[in-house]
This record gives C-alpha cells, sequence and structure tokens, in this order.
C-alpha cells in the first residue's frame, strides 16, 4: 500500500456480505416451513376422511319373503302324512304340499280343519289349491274328487244333517 492513497473500499462492501444477518435467510425458512405444515395438514385430513364408497356386502339376501303363487292339482294321492300330503297328476306331475293349521279338509261330510291322515288314504283322487312360497308347497284346501266338483254338501254344511 502506498502512503496517500485512499484504502480500498471494494473489499470492504465484498467482504462484509458474508456476515449479513439479513432476512434472506428467515425467508428461506419461512418459505420451507409453511409448505411442510400444510403438506403434514393435508396428509392427515386425507388420513382422516374415508373416500372409498360403501358396498354392499355379497352375502346379503333380501329381507322380503318371496311372493307366494297361488297353484292347484288334481290328482291321486301317492303319500299320506300327519303334516304334509304327496299327490300324482294323470301327467305325472308329482307335487308334496304341506299341511298347516288354516287347511281346510273337504270330505263327503263337511269341511273338517287340518285332519288329513283320519279322511284320506293312498289312492285317492283329490283336488288340491295350495300356495308355493319359495321352494314350499302349501295346501289351502284338500278335497276328494267327487265333492270338489260340485258333487258333494257345501263347504259350510253341518255333518250329521
Amino acid at each position: 500500500m502506498t502512503i496517500g492513497a485512499a484504502p480500498r473500499k471494494e473489499g470492504l462492501i465484498v467482504g462484509a456480505k458474508h456476515r449479513l444477518t439479513g432476512p434472506g435467510r428467515r425467508r428461506f425458512v419461512t418459505c420451507g416451513a409453511a409448505p411442510i405444515s400444510i403438506l403434514c395438514a393435508v396428509s392427515f385430513a386425507a388420513l382422516t376422511i374415508d373416500t372409498e364408497k360403501p358396498t354392499a356386502p355379497s352375502h346379503v339376501t333380501a329381507t322380503t319373503p318371496p311372493a307366494s303363487v297361488p297353484v292347484s292339482q288334481e290328482g291321486i294321492l301317492i303319500a299320506v302324512s300327519a303334516d304334509s300330503v304327496t299327490a300324482r297328476s294323470a301327467s305325472g306331475y308329482t307335487q308334496t304340499y304341506l299341511l298347516t293349521p288354516d287347511t281346510t279338509v273337504v270330505t263327503g261330510n263337511g269341511t273338517k280343519s287340518y285332519a288329513v291322515t283320519s279322511h284320506f288314504t293312498l289312492n285317492d283322487a283329490v283336488d288340491i289349491v295350495g300356495t308355493v312360497q319359495g321352494d314350499r308347497a302349501l295346501a289351502t284346501s284338500l278335497a276328494h274328487r267327487n265333492v270338489g266338483h260340485g258333487d258333494g254338501l257345501p263347504m259350510d254344511a253341518l255333518a250329521g244333517q
């Protein structure tokens, strides 16, 4: 350095830049922390919100009972028990009908309720009216063929008259 020469200001300006603790570094921390906190909030919200649409399980069945379908059959009894009868039509169609306390039995003496075994035997010609519910056939009425076609007493006739 020469005497009387002015010191270089250039070095002071350049040398002091590395010591600045101005807003430049704080801006980086603020800009870096905001996106991270937003990312965490969005991730948490995505985990807590269930976006899957609910679907019904495949094993759920309908809660409504199947509709009953009215049926009738003329045939010969091939099986008789306390709670069912099985009839075979002339065409070969065979069906077993369950008997309930509501089944009406029509005989030559009038009507009875549910006393089938004392009124019917194998090979009796019968007319059956009932309903099919699902895979079960229920007999509504069971009549000897000769009274089922108008040859017998009315259904509401008193026995013994």
